[in-house]
């Protein structure tokens, strides 16, 4: 009895120590293949691993970690510990920063390779023979907890790789949203891609049938570990607070804080009138709905003008002055007509003369769009001159409306037009793309962003393409392309989905900004104009050149012509006598003058400097025409009344009054038109300063050749025709139009209260205004960029870049880099990386921050052992093909510590910079020259200047680009220690927006300043310039108010509305319609 009792307790010792010391694997028992690397044998049921030598136990812990340092009984042989190193060596660059998720991920490996307790979470399934004939490992199960899992990847998944600017998880885990894909693409077989050898398969949870099995549990360490705590940029736990910011908009209820107050504004007034309205008719007792209306049987035409004669009112001494003056000048003209056409004649000859041998116009869209002297121009010039331009890009979309764009047809038609572009077509300068893009190196191809090259340019299987793209869309890294970048489906493909996408996207690189990249961009565009496309598919695209061009062409030299001619028509109807004569050399002369004024004042401009534009050369014919044709119509009609009441004058005579008479109307109008345009000549905005400048000049021209040229034409012409005087049973009764527009007149109260509202229900909607310029809108509606800025905004899920640059910050120097870092624990809390890693969550700028002082350190870490490398005992860079035993670190363990200390300062830091800006990205992926070599400014003394890279989320609208620019504006502004500013390709075109209120509301205040000081000058009663001032239209006010007329307010607005009304009116139709 005791004998069995005896065998049975030691056969329970025997399982427990089994359970407690089991391995799955042990030793390695050759390759799979040729190329393959070494594979682990499966271990026999009761194996017990032999104990560790010193030399293994010591090399265990160097990578384990100390708590190895009493295990004796691993489950691996010195070899495997070897192999195990140099596997987590490969990983250590991409997630070195964060201590935590680099302790998990060797915790994960060293257990799955030496832990005593290998076998009771390893199951083999599958076993094969190497080419020496033995068994090896094919695939096994791993049975982990799923909170492990969880923590292991929360600890890895916000680590930034800055060289590619992006995660570390795109290439540690195949860009994994989860923790399963992150273990799954671990464990996938990929033994050629450097990968696991053999097939591993992560299981979770287990269910009550497979209990004799126990989950990896072992200890994790979160982000924020207080022992491997990550830094800000990898580990949002870590990061500081930034102040909130302050919200722009303002609400009470739905609607804007601005608006209410109008609301408010608009209740207190109207409840005043109203009850200020019922008191007077109370006392009256009568309401008033009317006032001053004439009567049914009244007629200006029965008053004729003796109203005026009965008051004794002083005439304005200025408008007596003004209207001397200007009978002085029209007597001159109408006495030497040929001597002021002459005149007239050589100038227009003179200007054109200069306009076409000097003239130029302006075509570049940035230097229409932001001054010279814009701090962002600058900016902008910096960047070119120190970075390099921005890559000029060729992008194409492919397009299904109706489905998904990708069928094997399309792939086949595809990778023949894209091999063609970028390989074939060629400019007449026999360059083609190959000799113009952008290469990350310059042993590099080319980089096509394109889902081709996830196969590299060859079109894949009819039967396995599908399931190939969908592998590659998941996981980029395992798909490379020749260039060696990753390339994520957000860049390639409308959807997520991208099987069932409905758009496709291609973007070209070029670095070349020379005339033959232009010459290329025309071909590639003739190409794509041309190209056949199959059923169902649709193109957009867009190259460098393309914008220029197509504002270029966007002319309208028929629609202008067709206008004169129309208007020319309408001249001549309405300049008619009133026996129905047309006059067609009067309404012939007054467009000319309106084109000579155009010539003159753009030849004047062109001896300045002063660039035109194709917006100036098609609008300005259209302004000019509208504002000064109306003073032709003025001096007309008077002249013609002069005819009818002085028939006594002769014809210059006349022509002198009427000129006296209205000179007064036209120089106030003049005034008010030149004094806002010059107002707006303030706006810095190119395109804006030089149309306003241009205006003021045609117009100030059209008025002096309107009082001048004009004048003796009129002469001319009058000398010649007989004018036959209308008796007055004719034609002068009084217009229905005249008695229905006098009768609203009238109605003042009612008028006032009626834009009264107007004004204040629109102040209302005021605050709900859109800022932007649909680009839709700026090229012609049948170009090709249309459809190519609407498929932007719907299909391309990628934002633009960012740059932050930074200057004048003496690098070499440990207090300056903490303000720049994000790695290192010793970096300030609000250094620029933890900024802008914070900005991510609360602005527009999603891309992670590639910062090349972060990069830089982290590449002379010793734990790396393959990137800043020196040949023993030498100051020499040690090649990347010498092996390990020929090259030691550039610092040893203990010399470079997360805390800084250590890091090289001053003459040393621009000796590591210039190992690590010349190192390649191979064997150590934080190698500097691919991602970073036009990244620096610097000598042997220092860094002068560089950039840090990020991006904005995909932009939809014109109100998502002015934020993003406002974002880009703000963050830069928030280092005010720091010489630095934000820059991308789009920032420029944007400046605009930030002080577009406060310019708006400084252009209309000067311009009601104007506008009031000119009645100041030119009306006699300060009523009138309360009254008229801010309700009226400049030039119809100013015609009918200050056309000499004597009397009191009513009975002057009557007369000047009878006797002005008729000619004012054929102006503005003319011009308007």
């Amino acid at each position: 009895m005791n004998i069995l009792w005896t065998i049975a307790l030691v056969a329970q010792l025997i399982q427990l120590v089994q359970a407690t010391g089991t391995c799955a694997m042990y030793g390695n028992c050759g390759k799979k293949s040729i190329f393959g690397s070494e594979l682990p044998c499966p271990a026999k049921i009761g194996f017990e691993p032999p104990v560790l030598s010193d030399e293994t136990s010591k090399l265990l812990v160097e990578v384990c970690g100390e708590e190895w340092k009493d295990i004796r009984n691993a489950c691996c042989t010195e070899d495997q510990v070897l192999a195990l190193r140099d596997n987590l060596q490969r990983a250590q660059p991409l997630i070195s920063s964060c201590p935590a998720c680099l302790k998990n991920f060797n915790n994960l490996f060293c257990h799955f390779t030496c832990a005593p307790d290998q076998g009771t979470f390893i199951n083999i399934t599958k076993v094969e023979r190497s080419k020496d004939d033995k068994d090896i490992v094919a695939e096994l199960d791993v049975f982990m907890s799923s909170s492990w899992a969880t923590e292991f990847y929360d600890s890895c998944k916000n680590i930034k790789f800055s060289a590619t600017n992006g995660y570390a998880m795109d290439l540690i885990g195949g860009g994994a949203k989860n923790y399963s894909q992150f273990l799954k693409f671990l464990g996938d077989a990929k033994p050629m891609l450097g990968g696991s050898p053999f097939q591993i398969n992560y299981k979770y949870d287990l269910p009550e049938g497979e209990k004799e099995w126990q989950e990896f549990n072992e200890e994790v360490y979160a982000c924020d570990d207080a022992q491997y705590k990550c830094a800000c940029t990898d580990c949002q736990e870590s990061c500081p607070d930034l102040a909130p910011l302050k919200d722009g908009t303002c609400k009470v209820g739905s609607l804007p804080c601005f608006s209410f107050s109008v609301v408010i504004f608009y209740t207190i007034c109207a409840l005043f009138a109203a009850t200020w309205y019922l008191c007077k008719s109370k006392e009256n007792g009568a309401l008033i709905v009317d006032d001053d209306i004439l009567p049914e049987s009244a007629s200006l035409d029965n008053s004729d003008t003796n109203v005026f004669e009965n008051f004794n009112n002083e005439s304005n001494s200025i408008n007596d002055k003004v209207a001397n003056l200007f009978k002085k000048v029209a007597q001159f003209s109408v006495q030497n007509p040929y001597k002021i056409l002459t005149a007239t004649a050589f100038s227009i000859l003179a200007f054109g003369f200069i306009i076409f041998q000097y003239g130029t116009l302006e075509t570049d869209p940035i230097n229409l769009w932001v001054s010279k002297n814009s701090e962002k121009f600058k900016e902008k010039e910096y960047f070119d001159n120190n970075f390099g331009p921005f890559y000029r890009t060729e992008q194409i979309f492919v397009v299904n409306e109706t489905g998904p764009v990708l069928s094997y047809e399309t792939l086949d038609w595809w990778f023949d037009v894209e091999k063609f572009i970028t390989g074939e077509l060629q400019s007449s300068e026999n360059i083609g793309y190959q000799d113009l893009c952008f290469r990350p190196t310059e042993d590099s191809t080319c980089v096509i962003e394109s889902f081709t090259q996830y196969f590299q340019g060859v079109l894949p299987d009819k039967n396995s393409w599908e399931r190939e793209l969908q592998a590659c869309g998941k996981f980029p890294v395992n798909c490379l392309p020749t260039f060696q970048q990753p390339l994520k489906t957000n860049l390639l493909f409308s959807d997520d989905d991208i099987l069932n996408a409905h758009a496709f996207v291609v973007t070209l690189l070029l670095t070349n900004h020379t005339q033959s990249a232009n010459l290329w961009e025309e071909n590639l565009e003739k190409y794509l104009l041309g190209l056949k496309i199959p059923e169902g598919l649709r193109i957009s695209f867009n190259t460098e050149i393309s914008l220029e061009k197509e504002l270029n062409n966007n002319n309208d030299i028929l629609t202008v012509a067709v206008s004169y001619l129309m208007m020319f028509l309408y001249a001549t109807w309405a300049l008619r006598r009133k026996s129905g004569e047309t006059r067609l050399l009067l309404g012939l002369s007054g467009l000319l003058i309106v084109l000579a004024s155009i010539i003159c004042a753009a030849g004047f401009l062109t001896l300045f400097g002063l660039k035109s534009t194709l917006i100036i050369a098609e609008v300005i014919p259209f302004l000019t025409l509208a504002i000064g044709i109306d003073n032709i119509f003025l001096i007309t009609h008077e002249y013609d009344r002069n005819c009818e009441e002085k028939p006594e004058y002769s014809i210059d005579q006349r022509i002198i009054s009427a000129i006296g008479r209205m000179s007064p109307s036209i120089l106030m109008s003049l005034l008010c038109q030149t004094g806002c345009f010059l107002i707006a000549a303030f706006v810095t905005m190119p395109a804006v300063h030089n149309f306003a400048v241009y205006s003021t000049v045609s117009v100030i021209f059209n008025g002096v050749l309107q009082l001048t040229a004009y004048v003796s034409i009129l002469s001319l012409y009058e000398k010649r025709v007989k004018y036959k005087l209308i008796t007055e049973t004719e034609d002068t009764k009084e217009s229905f139009l005249n008695k229905f527009y006098l009768k609203i007149l009238m109605h003042k109260k009612l008028i006032i209260s009626v834009f009264s509202t107007w004004f204040l229900v629109s102040l209302v909607f005021l605050p709900g205004i859109e800022f932007g310029l649909d680009q839709t809108l700026a090229v012609p509606q049948d170009s090709y960029l249309v459809d190519y800025f609407k498929d932007v905004y719907r299909f391309l899920n990628v934002g633009p870049p960012v740059y932050m640059v930074v200057k004048n910050l003496d690098l070499t120097k440990r207090q300056n880099q903490q303000k720049l870092c994000g790695k290192f624990t010793t970096c300030e809390r609000n250094s620029l990386a933890n900024v802008l890693e914070q900005e991510r969550h609360r602005s527009t700028l999603t891309e992670p921050l590639a910062n090349w002082l972060d990069d830089y350190l982290m590449f002379l870490s010793p734990q790396l052992s393959q990137c800043c490398r020196l040949k023993r005992g030498t100051n020499e860079v040690c090649p990347p093909s010498f092996s390990s035993k020929r090259c030691e670190t550039c610092f040893q363990e203990g010399s470079w510590n997360y805390d800084m200390s250590g890091f090289p300062e001053g003459e040393d830091f621009m000796e590591y910079l210039n190992i690590w800006i010349n190192a390649p990205s191979d064997p150590c992926p934080l190698g500097g020259r691919a991602p970073y070599s036009t990244s620096l400014v610097y000598n042997e003394t220092g860094v002068s200047a560089s950039v840090f890279r990020t991006a904005h989320h995909p932009l939809r609208s014109q109100k998502d680009f002015i934020k993003a620019y406002g974002d880009g504006v703000r963050i830069s502004a928030s280092f005010p220690e720091l010489d630095m500013f934000a820059y991308s390709p789009f920032y420029i075109f944007f400046v605009q927006y930030q002080t577009l209120r406060s310019l708006t509301l400084k252009l209309i205040g000067s311009a009601i300043v104007l506008y009031f000081f000119r009645f100041f000058c030119f009306l006699t009663e300060y009523t009138e310039l309360i009254l008229i001032g801010p309700g009226c239209h400049y030039d119809y006010c100013g015609y009918r108010r200050s056309d000499g007329t004597v009397g009191n307010f009513t009975q002057r607005c009557k007369f000047g509305q009878f006797n002005n009304m008729c000619r004012s009116s054929c102006g503005v139709l003319c011009s308007y319609c």
